[in-house]
């Protein structure tokens, strides 16, 4: 189920040389969000260990505001994929359109940084997507 994680505005200080948003800057919202998404679905901390299938399909400009999308998409026995999505909304007709797209993959550790089962740690809240998705990797 795709919800909003993130919302912000871009400022010149976000800017590569060309004028428009910096790649890394980007990223890094996107890593912000997904880790966003994880939260609300483990109670243990959990860390990035992969960004696969990033595109870059269109430019965030100086004062665009963009929205960050999330979807779990998948879950392991110690890891959770998060679909990440960025929109802006063009000036003139309020419609958004995507500019970035990425898979994030997180594992679940411990205190001391060990991988830990995610089965152990979900929150007892959850929704039902969630749950749908633990039981498809049930072993």
């Amino acid at each position: 189920m795709r919800s909003i994680a993130l919302k912000g505005r871009t400022y010149p200080a976000d800017l590569n040389p060309g004028g428009t948003a910096f790649g890394g800057w980007v990223m890094a919202k996107m890593d912000k969000a997904a880790s966003i998404a994880v939260d609300y679905i483990i109670k243990s901390p959990a860390v990035t260990v992969t960004v696969s299938r990033i595109n870059f399909l269109k430019p965030i400009h100086n004062g665009d505001i963009f929205t960050i999308y999330t979807e779990i998409t998948a879950i392991g026995k110690t890891s959770i994929t998060v679909y990440v999505s960025v929109e802006v909304k063009n000036h003139n007709t309020n419609q958004p359109y995507e500019v970035t797209s990425a898979e994030f993959k997180f594992v679940a550790v411990n205190r001391t940084g060990k991988p830990v089962d995610v089965r152990k740690v979900i929150r007892e809240d959850v929704d039902e997507h969630i749950n749908t998705l633990l039981n498809r990797n049930k072993k």
